[in-house]
C-alpha cells in the first residue's frame, strides 16, 4: 500500500474512534450488570403502537342459547365445532390424504402440450477472395408438441414413497383423533373444576346462614342478659368470616368459568350458561392388574400409534433413498407440428424438465422412445441423503420408546391419582357428616346455655372447611377418573 494510502486509512480509523466516543450516552451500549434504561427522548405516549382499524375485529360468538344451561356433552360437542385445534387438525389430516393420493398416482405417465411462435431477424457480413456483401434475414415460426413420459420401472422408489406418504396421512388421522381427546379432556377437567367452584359457593353460603344464625342467638342470650358482648362480637366475626369464604369462592368460580370458556375455544365474550355438574357416583377403582392396563393402553394410545406410523414412514423413506441410486426405465413419446421457417425435433425429458426443441423449418413428426437412465455421480448427494435416512429411523425408534415410557409413567400415576381421590372423597364425606352434626349439637347446646360461643364458631369454621374439603374431592376423583381414561386413550366421548 503506498505511504499516501496508509496515513488516509488511519486517519479515517482515528475519525471513527472520536466519533464513537463522542456519541450521545443513550446510544452507549449499557453494562451487562445494569438495568436498561429507555431513552430520554421517548416519544410522548411511551411504547404504545399506534392502533390500526382494520385489525379491530372481536372474535366471533359462535351460536350459544344464553338461557340454556349447557352439560357436559354439550359443551364438548360445542367445542369440538368450534375450537381451532379441532380445525388445524382436520385440515392436517386431509393436506396428509391429499399427499398420499398425490404419490399413488406416481404410476400414472404424464402427458403436456407445449405452443411456441416466434419471430428471428438476422443481419451479418460476408467475405469472399473479391467480393464483400451484407446480408439480412427473418422468419416467422409457430411449432406445437405433445409430448408423453412415462416411468416403467424405478426399483421400488415410488412405491417407497407412496407408503410413506400413506404413513404420513395416518400419522395426521391420528393426531386428528387425539386433539379431539385432548379436547374432551380439557373441556372436562374445566367442567369439574367449574363445578367444584359451585358447590363451595353454596357451601360458603350455608356457612353464611349458620353464622348468622349463631350471631341471633348470641343476641337473643345477650338481651335475656345470660349472654355477654364477647359473644356477640365472636359471632359477627364469624358472620364477617364467612362472607368473606363466599365473596371468595364467588370470584374463583368465575376464574373458572373463564378458564371452561377458554378450554371450549371460543370467545370470553359469549354468554354461557353452564349445568350443574351431577354428584358423581363414587366407586372403587379399577383393581385390573397395572400391567394389562398398561399393555391394552400402549395398543390403543394415539401418541404410541403416531409415533409407530412414523416410524415406518422413515423406514418407507429409507427405502425410497436406496432406490434412487439405481437405475430407471422409461418411456417417451412425442408428436410435433411447425409452420414457417422452422422444424422441430423434440424428445420430453423426465421428471419437471420441458421437451427440448429447434425452430429452423417448417413440418410434422412424432417419434417413441424407450430409455434407460442411470445415475452416475452427483457428488455425493444420495449418499447423504440414505445416511439422512438412517439417522431418521433411529430418531424415529427412539421417539416411540420415548412414548411408551410416557404413556407408562402416565398411566401409573394417573391410576395411583385416582385412588388416592376416591379415598379422599370417601374421607371428605365422613368428615361433612361428623362435622355437621358436631356443628347442630355445639349450636344447639349453646342457645339452652349449657355451650360455649367459642364451641359454635370452631364447629361452624370446621363445617365449612369440610364442605370444602368435599367439593374439592369429588372434583378431584372426576378429574383422576377423566385423566386416567386419557391416559389409556379410551376418552374417546364425554365421560360419564
Amino acid at each position: 500500500m503506498p505511504r499516501l494510502d496508509r496515513i488516509a486509512a488511519a486517519a479515517a480509523a482515528a475519525a471513527l474512534l472520536a466519533a464513537c466516543a463522542g456519541s450521545p450516552p443513550d446510544l452507549a451500549p449499557a453494562r451487562p450488570d445494569a438495568p436498561w434504561q429507555p431513552p430520554a427522548a421517548a416519544p410522548t405516549g411511551g411504547f404504545v403502537l399506534p392502533p390500526q382499524p382494520a385489525l379491530a375485529e372481536l372474535p366471533p360468538t359462535p351460536d350459544v342459547d344464553p338461557a340454556h344451561a349447557y352439560t357436559l356433552p354439550e359443551l364438548i360437542d360445542l367445542a369440538q365445532r368450534n375450537h381451532p385445534a379441532t380445525r388445524i387438525a382436520w385440515i392436517d389430516a386431509r393436506n396428509a390424504a391429499l399427499a398420499a393420493g398425490a404419490a399413488q398416482r406416481a404410476w400414472l405417465p404424464r402427458l403436456s402440450a407445449t405452443v411456441l411462435a416466434g419471430y428471428q431477424q438476422r443481419r451479418g457480413d460476408s467475405e469472399g477472395r473479391w467480393l464483400s456483401f451484407e446480408n439480412e434475414g427473418s422468419g416467422h415460426a409457430a411449432v406445437g408438441v405433445l409430448s408423453l413420459q412415462w416411468l416403467l420401472f424405478d426399483f421400488g422408489e415410488r412405491a417407497a414413497l407412496a407408503e410413506g406418504a400413506e404413513q404420513g396421512a395416518m400419522v395426521a388421522g391420528i393426531g386428528f383423533t387425539a386433539a379431539h381427546q385432548q379436547l374432551i379432556e380439557s373441556v372436562s377437567l374445566a367442567y369439574y373444576a367449574h363445578g367444584a367452584a359451585q358447590a363451595r359457593i353454596g357451601v360458603a353460603q350455608r356457612s353464611l346462614a349458620n353464622s348468622r344464625q349463631v350471631l341471633d342467638a348470641a343476641q337473643a342470650r345477650y338481651r335475656q342478659g345470660i349472654g355477654t358482648v364477647i359473644d356477640v362480637a365472636q359471632a359477627r366475626q364469624g358472620v364477617a368470616q364467612a362472607e368473606l369464604a363466599r365473596v371468595q369462592a364467588e370470584g374463583r368460580a368465575r376464574d373458572n368459568h373463564h378458564a371452561l370458556v377458554a378450554a371450549l375455544g371460543i370467545s370470553p365474550l359469549t354468554p354461557l350458561k353452564v349445568a350443574d355438574a351431577p354428584a358423581p357416583a363414587l366407586g372403587r377403582a379399577d383393581e385390573a392388574p397395572v400391567e394389562r392396563i398398561v399393555a391394552e393402553a400402549l395398543a390403543r394410545r394415539p401418541d404410541v400409534q403416531a409415533a409407530h406410523a412414523a416410524l415406518l414412514a422413515s423406514r418407507a423413506g429409507a427405502r425410497a433413498a436406496e432406490a434412487a441410486r439405481r437405475p430407471k426405465v422409461f418411456l417417451a413419446a412425442s408428436a410435433s407440428r411447425s409452420s414457417g421457417r422452422a422444424s422441430v425435433s423434440a424428445l420430453p425429458g423426465i421428471g419437471q424438465d420441458g421437451p427440448t426443441l429447434n425452430l429452423s423449418g417448417s413440418g410434422s413428426g412424432a417419434g417413441v422412445f424407450v430409455g434407460v437412465t442411470v445415475p452416475l455421480l452427483d457428488g455425493g448427494t444420495r449418499e447423504t441423503a440414505q445416511a439422512q435416512a438412517a439417522q431418521r429411523i433411529d430418531a424415529a425408534e427412539a421417539r416411540l420408546d420415548r412414548a411408551r415410557q410416557q404413556a407408562v409413567q402416565q398411566i401409573v400415576v394417573a391410576q395411583d391419582a385416582l385412588r388416592s381421590a376416591l379415598a379422599s372423597a370417601e374421607a371428605a364425606e365422613a368428615l361433612q357428616a361428623t362435622a355437621a352434626v358436631t356443628h347442630d349439637a355445639a349450636l344447639e347446646a349453646y342457645r339452652h346455655g349449657v355451650g360455649t360461643i367459642t364451641a359454635v364458631t370452631l364447629a361452624d369454621t370446621q363445617m365449612l372447611q369440610a364442605g370444602q374439603a368435599l367439593a374439592d374431592a369429588r372434583a378431584a376423583a372426576q378429574s383422576a377418573a377423566v385423566t386416567l381414561a386419557f391416559a389409556t386413550g379410551a376418552l374417546g366421548s364425554a365421560p360419564r
